[in-house]
């Protein structure tokens, strides 16, 4: 039977440095301004006021991003030294405030990990949701759909479940073969056989000649000998 991958917590924080593309809009237009002072001054003032609330929404977003960065550095420290209960108080000051960019999406993200940790299913289910409406790039979408996924299945919630590892199968990253493996449990445990198969024959596909081939030809065997007799 497949396993939930838990998350490969060193990976996962290489692809967090990610800039925040507005944050880097602001501060190249703020950029430009001090740069090029005088020609702008020269535009009129109009334009010299439009740039000034430039200057101000960047000094803004640079003070509570800078924020909500300690917070997210606070927290993986904390996970780094084994201090869940720490990461999690880090994390919730950093996703209940607003205008945090990049590292409030993150911060939702690891917050569902430590929540389904926890066994606190509904409270990943929130954080994993939050995190996906602001998803930024595949892997991480598909690191937070197996994390929904497997909240979804603890709730007892195992068609909902389904539909989301189809999500995650989706999308070609580290966890696809693993959301093919758990999509293939739900339709065998409901007794959905065909779907099951079906699925297992991409996973084969993608194995190749891989180490968990002969696992998952054992697993096709079965299930196509139960439907013969």
């Amino acid at each position: 039977m497949a396993t939930r991958e838990k998350f490969n917590r060193r990976e996962l924080e290489h692809d967090l440095k990610e800039p925040d593309t507005f944050f880097e809009t602001i501060t190249e237009a703020r950029d430009y301004f001090e740069e090029n002072r005088t020609l702008v001054m020269a535009a009129g003032g109009a334009l010299v006021a439009l740039i000034a609330v430039v200057i101000g929404i960047s000094s803004y977003y640079s003070a509570t991003r800078n924020a909500a960065a300690t917070d997210f550095a606070n927290a993986v420290a904390n996970l780094e030294f084994d201090s869940p209960t720490a990461a999690d108080a880090s994390l919730t000051s950093l996703t209940e405030r607003s205008n945090t960019g990049a590292y409030g999406a993150l911060g939702s993200l690891y917050k569902g990990n430590l929540a389904a940790e926890a066994g606190r299913y509904e409270e990943a289910l929130v954080a994993y949701d939050r995190y996906l409406a602001a998803a930024a790039t595949p892997y991480l979408t598909q690191v937070a759909l197996m994390g929904k996924g497997y909240a979804l299945e603890r709730t007892g919630k195992e068609a909902d479940a389904a539909t989301v590892y189809d999500a995650a199968a989706a999308i070609q990253g580290p966890y696809t073969k693993p959301a093919l493996s758990d999509r293939a449990r739900l339709a065998e445990k409901s007794g959905d056989k065909s779907k099951a198969v079906e699925v297992l024959k991409k996973l084969l596909e993608l194995e190749g000649s891989g180490a968990g081939s002969a696992a998952i030809e054992q697993r096709l065997l079965a299930l196509q000998g139960s439907s013969a007799s």
